[in-house]
């Protein structure tokens, strides 16, 4: 659903709601990528905030000039409802990473499209628009809503 006056889809998550920037492309693990003009910017998306809740630790094992492969550990992130390790969404050369981020990781809670994380040399090879998003965490929302609750 789009909302009124506003250049994002929101995705309905009970009593919370998810909203994705149209400009963004997403990954199924819950990344938005900014394509610029040699990179592209990675940030968390606002499902997987709403998941997590409020960030307070972010750490990475990885270094800028590193060059990363799917399914590789990048680092950790601690919230108030999980710690988790944060997957690669794709391969490539990290050319940055958001230092104010890792120094206040709570700013990424608070809006997690103004705040990107890493930024890589190149494109993803794998992406969904924000509409593909939307249709892939519907998809799932069940399941999701099981584990939730710990029935799965």
């Amino acid at each position: 659903m789009a909302e009124p006056g506003n250049d994002r889809l929101i995705f309905e998550m009970g009593l919370y709601k998810a909203a994705f920037p149209r400009d963004l492309l997403y990954s199924e693990i819950h990344f938005w990528f900014q394509p610029r003009e040699n990179s592209t910017r990675v940030g968390l998306s606002s499902y997987a905030m709403r998941l997590l809740g409020d960030l307070f630790r972010l750490e990475w094992k990885v270094y800028v000039g590193e060059s990363v492969q799917p399914e590789q550990c990048l680092g950790e992130v601690e919230s108030t409802k999980a710690s988790a390790e944060v997957y690669t969404p794709m391969s490539g050369k990290i050319i940055d990473i958001n230092s104010a981020a890792v120094d206040d990781p709570s700013q990424v809670s608070l809006d997690p499209y103004e705040h990107w994380l890493l930024e890589f040399e190149g494109r993803p090879e794998k992406f969904l628009s924000s509409q593909q998003y939307m249709e892939f965490l519907a998809a799932d929302w069940e399941v999701t809503i099981k584990l939730l609750k710990g029935q799965a």
